[in-house]
């Protein structure tokens, strides 16, 4: 009976050590990490579309996976009953637009990591808030001798919403994010005075 405990003993010190140098060998996940980021975004709103960049650094010190930055953005308005089609003779033509309204707006930002020990470092949801000025600009389009009267006003801004990053272990990534724009101006610019909006944006991004 005691010849049998031996064996059995004997057969197991073998294998846990080997359980225990093939522990050592697994690749433990890494500590995520928190980085400035920088890069190139593409907004798509309800009624139009924008070009814009950001550039955002990390506050551990404040709170961890929380970075701090500023955000500015071109969006290019188009009208409700606005239409556009290409015409191999005349080329781009538009219909129904009345108003040139462009939006500048000049963001800082707070952007904190969700989940980074649940998610791979590849891997990076996140919740965004952010307020600044924003700057209106209406050229009326005009079909008489008589130009009407461009518009230049402000309004107070800010925006709130979430997305997620994703990339490899390089410096590059992409990022998307669904976010609400609160953009009211003190009267109408162009079709409407209030231009708060959804706004589904893409960025290139890049860490440093």
């Amino acid at each position: 009976m005691m010849t049998k405990w031996f064996i059995i003993i004997g057969l197991m010190i073998p294998l846990m050590l080997q359980a225990q140098k093939l522990e050592d060998l697994v690749e433990k996940d890494p500590e995520p990490v928190i980085k400035k980021q920088r890069g190139l975004a593409y907004s798509l709103v309800e009624t139009g579309s924008g070009l814009g960049g950001f550039y955002e650094v990390p506050m551990d010190n404040i709170l961890p996976f929380l970075h701090v930055g500023a955000a500015f953005d071109i969006l290019l308005i188009r009208d409700k009953t606005q239409f556009e089609y290409y015409d191999p003779y005349y080329g781009y033509i538009s219909i129904g637009k009345n108003n040139n309204v462009f939006l500048l707006d000049l963001m800082v930002t707070a952007k904190y990591r969700l989940f980074p020990y649940d998610f791979a470092d590849q891997f990076r949801p996140f919740i965004t808030a952010g307020a600044g000025p924003v700057f209106g600009m209406n050229f009326p389009e005009t079909a008489t001798d008589v130009p009407l009267k461009n518009q230049y006003l402000w309004a107070p801004g800010a925006l709130i919403g979430f997305g997620i990053d994703a990339g490899d272990e390089g410096k590059t990534y992409f990022g998307f994010r669904f976010q609400y724009r609160f953009m009211p101006f003190s009267e109408k610019l162009g079709e409407r005075q209030d231009h708060s909006m959804v706004d589904i944006r893409l960025e290139l991004g890049q860490r440093f």
